[in-house]
C-alpha cells in the first residue's frame, strides 16, 4: 500500500519484536510445515488464514512491520529466503526485484489469477516478468474525531496548518514519499514533483507542522488506538483503516481532502530462496479464490482487485465511497512514482529531521 523508503523510523520496538521469532528458530521438520508471511499488522483476516492452515495442515507465521523502512530492514537483516511471502507496494516492487529479493510469479500456476483485473497487474511487472499478485488498493485521507475537532477538515492544509486546539494532537506518517508527497499535494503540486522550488515549499510546510505532531508512527488499528481513545484528534490514514477504527469509536470520521491524494496498490510477492515455494503458490491461489478474496476484503475494508470477488460482495461494501473513492476523488489523486536519486535523498533527509 505504501511508499516508504530507507530511513527506519520510530518502529524499532516493532522491528525487534518481529525479529525475535526468526532468531529463535524451529526444528527443520517444523519449518517445512510453516508459511512465513512478512506483512502489515492485522492485514489478513484471521478466519481466512485459519481456513488455509486447516486445509493444508500447516501453520502461518506472520512477521509484521509498521513502515516500509522497517520491512526493508527486516529483509536486509534476515535475507529474502527468510520470508515465503511479502507484502510489497507498487513503488517498491521493482526495487525488490532489482535486489533479487523476489522470485517471478508464473500465473499459469495460479488458476484464480484469472479473476484479477488486468489494470492492477501493470505495475507488478519488471523486465518483462511478473513479481506480485495484486492484493488491495486504496488511497490516503484524513481521519479525525468529530467530537474533538471544532471545525471539520476539508483539505490537507487543515492538517498541515492546524487550528490552535489541535496542537500536539496530530498523527502523521513517517513514510518518506507519502508524507512528502501529501505535503506537495496540499500546496497544489504533484506528489511526484521534483522541482526545487516546490520541494522547498513542501519542506517548509512539514517543518512548520512538526511542533503540532504528537507522533510520526502509524496508528494502531485497534480499540487502543490513540484516535479511538482521543489522545489524537486528527491523523493521516489509509482509507480502509479509517473504517476499521469506526468499529471501535463511531465518532471517528474520514474525508478525502479536496486537493486530492496519493493512491497505493499492495502486492503479495514471493521471497527469493523460499524452501516452501509450492505452499506459497498455493496460498496466493487461495487468496484469489473469489469467495475468500471477498471475505478477506470485507473484513479489512480495503478494495479488492478481484472482479469476481467484487461481484460477490455486499452492496454495503462495493458501494462504500471510502473503500471505493468516487471518480472526482480519483481524478485528483496520483500514484506515487520513483524519483531521481538526488530528490529521494532530499526527501529522506527532511523526514529524518522530522523524526529527531
Amino acid at each position: 500500500m505504501f511508499n516508504r523508503r530507507q530511513v527506519l523510523h520510530g518502529g524499532a520496538g516493532a522491528l525487534m519484536a518481529a525479529l525475535l521469532p526468526l532468531e529463535m528458530g524451529h526444528a527443520k521438520g517444523e519449518k517445512n510445515k510453516e508459511l512465513v508471511i512478512l506483512t502489515w499488522s492485522d492485514y489478513l483476516d484471521p478466519e481466512v488464514l485459519q481456513e488455509f492452515e486447516t486445509s493444508k495442515g500447516v501453520t502461518i507465521r506472520q512477521v509484521s512491520f509498521d513502515s516500509d523502512q522497517a520491512r526493508d530492514q527486516l529483509v536486509v537483516r534476515k535475507g529474502s529466503d527468510a520470508f515465503d511471502i511479502m507484502v510489497v507496494n507498487s513503488i517498491n516492487l521493482p526495487v525488490y526485484a532489482r535486489q533479487n529479493w523476489l522470485t517471478p510469479i508464473d500465473t499459469s500456476k495460479i488458476a484464480n489469477s484469472t479473476h484479477l483485473e488486468s489494470r492492477w497487474l501493470a505495475d507488478a511487472e519488471y523486465s518483462g516478468k511478473l513479481f506480485g499478485i495484486p492484493y488491495f488498493w486504496g488511497n490516503i485521507g484524513l481521519g479525525y474525531r468529530e467530537d474533538l475537532v471544532a471545525t471539520p477538515p476539508t483539505g490537507w492544509l487543515d492538517f498541515f496548518r492546524p487550528a490552535e486546539g489541535l496542537h500536539g494532537r496530530l498523527n502523521a506518517m513517517a513514510t518518506n514519499r507519502e508524507l512528502f508527497g501529501i505535503a506537495l499535494k496540499a500546496l497544489g503540486y504533484s506528489v511526484n514533483s521534483e522541482k526545487p522550488e516546490e520541494l522547498e515549499e513542501a519542506e517548509k510546510l512539514l517543518l512548520q507542522q512538526k511542533a503540532h505532531v504528537k507522533s510520526y508512527i502509524y496508528l494502531d488499528i485497534n480499540k487502543e488506538s490513540p484516535l479511538v481513545t482521543g489522545e489524537i484528534a486528527m491523523a493521516m490514514l489509509y482509507n480502509g483503516d479509517a473504517l476499521k477504527l469506526q468499529e471501535f469509536n463511531n465518532k471517528t470520521n474520514y474525508i478525502n481532502p479536496k486537493e486530492g491524494s496519493a493512491m497505493w496498490v499492495d502486492y503479495l510477492a514471493l521471497g527469493t530462496g523460499s524452501a516452501r515455494r509450492e505452499l506459497a503458490m498455493a496460498f496466493l491461489n487461495f487468496m484469489q479464490d473469489p469467495t475468500i478474496a471477498m471475505r478477506n476484503a470485507q473484513s479489512l475494508h480495503f478494495a479488492t482487485p478481484n472482479r469476481e470477488a467484487l461481484r460477490l460482495s455486499s452492496p454495503a461494501y462495493r458501494n462504500n465511497p471510502i473503500i471505493f473513492p468516487p471518480e472526482e476523488v480519483l481524478r485528483l489523486s496520483e500514484t506515487i512514482r520513483p524519483v531521481a536519486a538526488r530528490t529521494q535523498r532530499r526527501i529522506n533527509d527532511v523526514v529524518a529531521r522530522l523524526l529527531r
